[in-house]
């Protein structure tokens, strides 16, 4: 073994097993003049001038150690042309290795995210960046020829180097960080991580205290990427909750979360059908990172404001042809009656100019509009009315209007709360952004105590008998369990017209206070034992419409129910 040099001369012996080998005393008190006394004695006055001394001396030499250490490695960095390191950003020293790395990416699924790092990071350090095409690609995209920015700096000054090469490598692109072990990072948000890694000091990631909560939004990005298009929507309602409170996804400034959603939104196309909270984001990263650039002009009538607009517009255009159709019967009908006319009748009514004519039948319909009055006569029959609700006393196959028409006389959230004020039933409400899920509404409802409900609309395949589930928030809901527990056959969830027909309600609106526009009884309400026994002291659901949640009772809950006069099956 090699030899140590003594610390400290220490005259006490230590006599030791016979078993195991003998080390020199490394540490000995001898030869500062310390005595086993002053080891132990905590009074600084039995400790020798000469022991002291030698402490500072030795102090003072290791604090020359780290000075000199410390001008070597300013020297080392100044040749590398990094001038000055201040306290702050002590990570960026990785800039003196200059990254050399390779990003491998197909041309059906661009790394959006490469840009807009690119634009971050030049505001700092000096990035050339270069892009090549695999001959695998036969054809590239024109949109993808300019696909990074131009490099202000040459290859030899850049601190950062980055090649782009398309080539077709599967959905998730590859960075290369060492061409000699062949060393790969997969997927764009990893790629995202490992710069963020990279410069700290310029992207924040792992010395950011929101750490956790930039890796949920990181994970959300990747579920977004991977998921199915009918699954990406509730992927990206819970983010556009949190951008309705926030300006950036993880507070008031901008993130590598903010870059991957952006890059993924862009590579799914899914920046022509966002929400309100997600467009105006997605208008201002945009020009953050690209100056505007990708964003189409004039696209504001692509801004989906709320799936319900979509739905009223579908329906305003069915009503519409509904409309034309029924004017253009009546219309037929009016020219078989003017065919049944004598011709010099006809022209005499036109001569006369006499449109109140006290012969209705004789009149064609655009006589009767211009008129003004209302005759009672079978052509009433025929009228177009401005609202297809049936009166009490209407009936027939002709005054029932069909499920692409508003239906008018449904109750809306104040008419429930008349109901609820004329029945002597209490509440509380709380207004908020509009929500789809549970898990949305919830943070909008921390101060709610009780229960909190979840609706489903349900449809026996086999009976096409019609439910309205409603159980607590958390309970596990099976529907096989519940068509057993309730004697169904098969549970199945009923189209969204056929609920707005029976209940009055959209999508996202589902709530057992919609059994009010229920007047035929028709839906039968499968509730949660906890919600009516009094097990807990109020129930809470969205009054009609999901912009708000409301709050009654279990009491006055179980009242509601008896006034519908609704059959209830608790499960």
């Amino acid at each position: 073994m090699y030899s140590m040099k003594p610390v400290f001369d220490l005259d006490v012996r230590v006599d030791l097993p016979t078993c195991m080998y003998s080390m020199p005393v490394i540490q000995m008190s001898k030869s500062l003049g310390v005595t086993p006394q002053a080891l132990t004695s905590t009074n600084a006055e039995d400790i020798p001038e000469a022991a002291l001394k030698a402490l500072e001396a030795r102090q003072e030499a290791i604090l020359s150690k780290l000075g000199q250490l410390r001008s070597e490695v300013e020297r080392f960095l100044k040749g590398q042309g990094i001038t000055a390191i201040s306290p702050a950003p002590k990570h960026d020293t990785l800039q003196a290795f200059k990254p050399d790395v390779v990003v491998r990416c197909s041309p059906g699924k661009p790394v959006f995210a490469l840009p807009g790092l690119i634009t971050l990071l030049s505001e700092h350090i000096k990035v050339y960046s270069s892009v090549h095409c695999h001959s695998s690609v036969a054809n590239l995209p024109s949109h993808l020829n300019n696909f990074l920015p131009t490099p202000t700096v040459e290859r030899g000054d850049a601190h950062l180097k980055i090649t782009l090469i398309w080539k077709e490598v599967g959905k998730e692109s590859e960075l290369m960080v060492s061409p000699v072990s062949q060393t790969f990072i997969r997927g764009e948000v990893n790629i995202i991580r490992y710069f963020a890694r990279l410069y700290p000091a310029l992207l924040e990631y792992d010395v950011d205290p929101s750490v956790s909560a930039i890796d949920t939004m990181l994970d959300s990005v990747t579920s977004l990427l991977w998921a199915q298009p009918k699954d990406r929507q509730p992927i990206l309602r819970p983010l556009a909750v949190n951008l309705g409170r926030m300006e950036f996804l993880c507070g008031n400034k901008f993130g590598i979360a903010d870059l991957a959603l952006f890059s993924a939104l862009k590579q799914l196309s899914l920046d022509k059908d966002l929400q309100p909270e997600l467009r105006k984001w997605y208008t201002q990263v945009s020009v953050k990172l690209m100056g505007g650039k990708g964003r189409r002009q004039g696209r504001a009538s692509s801004s989906r404001k709320s799936f319900g607009n979509r739905r009223k517009f579908s329906e305003r255009k069915n009503s519409e042809r509904v409309s034309e159709r029924k004017n253009s019967e009546r219309q037929n009908n009016s020219n078989a009656n003017d065919n049944r006319k004598s011709p010099k009748k006809e022209i005499k009514q036109e001569k006369s100019g006499k449109q109140n004519s006290p012969k209705p039948e004789n009149n064609n319909k655009s006589n009767q509009q211009k008129s003004g009055k209302a005759d009672n006569n079978k052509q009433d029959k025929n009228k177009k009315k401005s609202s297809p609700a049936p009166s009490s006393a209407s009936s027939g196959k002709e005054n029932s209007p069909p499920k692409s028409v508003t239906i008018t006389s449904h109750m809306g959230k104040q008419e429930l709360f008349s109901f609820f004020s004329d029945n002597g039933i209490n509440y509380d409400n709380i207004d908020h952004p509009e929500v789809f899920t549970v898990d949305a509404m919830m943070p909008y409802l921390t101060n709610i105590k009780g229960a909190i409900g979840k609706n489903l609309f349900l449809k026996d395949k086999k009976t096409k008998a019609l439910y309205l589930l409603t159980a607590n928030h958390d309970r596990e809901v099976k529907l096989n369990d519940v068509a057993k527990a309730v004697g169904a056959k098969e549970l199945r969830f009923a189209d969204t017209e056929l609920m707005y027909e029976k209940l009055g309600v959209r999508e996202g609106c589902v709530t057992p206070f919609a059994l009010v526009n229920d007047k035929a009884n028709d839906v039968t309400l499968l509730v949660d034992k906890l919600l009516v026994s009094g097990d807990v002291e109020t129930v809470s659901f969205h009054p009609l419409v999901n912009t708000a949640t409301t709050t009654i009772s279990s009491k006055d809950f179980n009242k509601f129910l008896y006034l519908t006069r609704h059959k209830v099956i608790q499960f």
